[in-house]
């Protein structure tokens, strides 16, 4: 990899985090990030451990110092990296008191945002989570069941008794349906050119979801 491309990665780290990391951990958390890239670039199946060190100009050794190989990435990548925004996204759900569509909406633009600030996750999600199978469908799904996966469900569960919820409605398809059609847009090359394009993406998600939920 050229020594141009290993900068433009280690600016990206920097801007995206306080402070910046050195010596072994700006080397891991270069790593990670180019791992994130091409995973969502490529697909985790067709990117080797020895790809990732040469999009950041580190040996195959030196890769394999931090991570023993590349299922360790993505546990690291997992639990450092796509939880911690999934959390932050669901947390909409698990609010007392907002009523259904603010809650949708809420948890959309939290969506949007994170997109934003993680410039891999569209495409990776659509890439590695809408499908069935996969190391990292496997790995996400568990450890989203443990964190905000009961919000989701007792909130839903709430709507259903409620009778808020549409009767038709299959509440364990409802984050799925949110997911896709939120993130297949912008997975799919959508860019908005500033906060009222945005504004409008999340507001046509809302309206769908909300005339089709409630």
């Amino acid at each position: 990899m050229s020594e141009v491309r290993g900068a433009q990665i280690a600016d990206e780290t920097v801007r995206r985090r306080p402070g910046r990391p050195t010596g072994k951990l700006h080397r891991r958390e270069l790593l990670m990030d180019a791992a994130l890239a091409l995973f969502a670039r490529q697909g985790i199946p067709s990117t080797s451990l020895k790809m990732i060190a040469d999009e950041v100009g580190l040996t195959p050794a030196m890769a394999h110092y931090y991570f023993n190989g590349r299922y360790q990435l993505i546990d690291a990548l997992v639990e450092e990296r796509l939880l911690p925004v999934c959390i932050s996204i669901g947390e909409a759900f698990g609010a007392e008191g907002d009523d259904p569509m603010t809650v949708i909406s809420t948890f959309v633009q939290r969506l949007v945002q994170a997109t934003e600030e993680c410039p891999w996750l569209a495409s990776l999600w659509v890439r590695e989570m809408l499908g069935e199978g996969g190391d990292l469908k496997e790995r996400v799904d568990g450890r989203l069941e443990e964190t905000v996966g009961k919000n989701d469900t007792r909130r839903l569960e709430s709507w259903r008794r409620q009778n808020i919820l549409n009767a038709d409605v299959e509440p364990a398809f409802v984050f799925t349906s949110i997911m896709a059609l939120t993130l297949l847009p912008l997975a799919a090359g959508w860019k908005g050119s500033d906060s009222v394009s945005r504004d409008r993406l999340v507001k046509h998600v809302t309206t769908l979801l909300g005339r089709g939920l409630f």
